[in-house]
């Protein structure tokens, strides 16, 4: 049996979905490239394609190499221009993983709904011409486009809640991630100054010993030794009432900072004098945030530009 290949059909169907792969590529995993980038790309990565078509290979191995690897690769470098070797790879794995969802949602669309049927009242013949391969990767695309949206979404949501922290003690800081926490209503009842509460060993690091033994004391028999506090005389201990949800009221140790900086993009504020509450266990899972912030802190108008 033998099979014929029209080289400029392989050309225009390659070139087509390595443009759609290329642009979501760059849609899903915010790469950005200029306009002529994106046709320069997948020009190429066809132009390569066609000529490993075209010129026989001796081993199955050199094909998968130049065909998968090297072509990809070269496509990643000119859309996107990644420095470094690790960029380059982690801009490939990017576009493999895009182009292995957009098969699988073409896969899922042509066999699992009435699109294929569709198709074919369309068009009045069985399997996938040009025309119909076309609008397959289309619709394909749009769909992908549409979901990955709503996880950007979602990502940036969570990213925006975050902000770099710089706590300091006295002469000491220390540096962490703060995450805003909406149900935080925590107050200090004389002076009704808001609270952030902050993961016991993170702040620790930057305590005098005075204070780390009183802290110690608070995290391994949950309560708060005032004896210690005046014998020592440590003026910046502050006691702070919570109420848990399902709990009983309790009594959270709080410390007074001398400065609090907040960071986010380009936005750079500084709080004076910030209480601090002391959880009695870690705040997050893989330590992704130290901090427990306060809206009404968040929310002040003061903030500087820090670019």
């Amino acid at each position: 049996m033998k099979v014929t290949i029209y080289l400029d059909v392989l050309f225009l169907i390659n070139f087509g979905m390595n443009l759609l792969i290329v642009w979501l590529t760059g849609y899903i995993c915010g790469r950005q490239a200029v306009w002529w980038r994106y046709l320069l790309s997948p020009l190429a990565g066809s132009i390569l394609f066609v000529l490993l078509v075209w010129i026989p290979i001796p081993a199955k191995w050199i094909y998968y190499i130049c065909g998968y690897g090297i072509t990809g690769m070269l496509m990643c470098y000119l859309a996107y221009q990644p420095k470094g070797i690790k960029s380059i790879l982690r801009c490939y794995s990017c576009q493999l993983v895009t182009t292995f969802l957009l098969g699988g949602v073409m896969n899922w669309l042509y066999f699992s709904t009435p699109f294929s049927d569709w198709l074919v009242r369309q068009f009045g013949q069985k399997g996938l011409q040009l025309r119909e391969l076309v609008l397959l990767a289309w619709f394909s695309g749009m769909i992908l486009a549409v979901l990955t949206a709503g996880f950007r979404r979602y990502r940036k949501e969570q990213h925006m809640d975050l902000y770099q922290v710089s706590l300091y003690f006295e002469d000491k800081n220390v540096y962490g991630v703060g995450w805003l926490d909406t149900g935080n209503f925590l107050t200090e009842p004389i002076s009704r100054r808001p609270v952030v509460v902050a993961d016991p060993v993170w702040i620790q690091s930057i305590l005098p010993e005075e204070y780390r033994d009183l802290v110690s004391v608070y995290i391994e028999e949950g309560r708060i030794d005032y004896d210690r506090i005046a014998d020592k005389r440590l003026k910046k201990a502050r006691w702070i009432p919570y109420q848990a949800v399902g709990e009983a009221q309790g009594d959270m140790l709080g410390i007074l900072c001398a400065k609090m900086i907040l960071r986010v993009r380009d936005i750079c504020m500084i709080r004076e004098q910030v209480i601090v509450g002391i959880s009695r266990t870690p705040l997050s899972d893989r330590n992704r945030y130290q901090m427990l912030l306060h809206t009404d802190i968040v929310k002040q108008e003061e903030y500087i530009c820090c670019r």
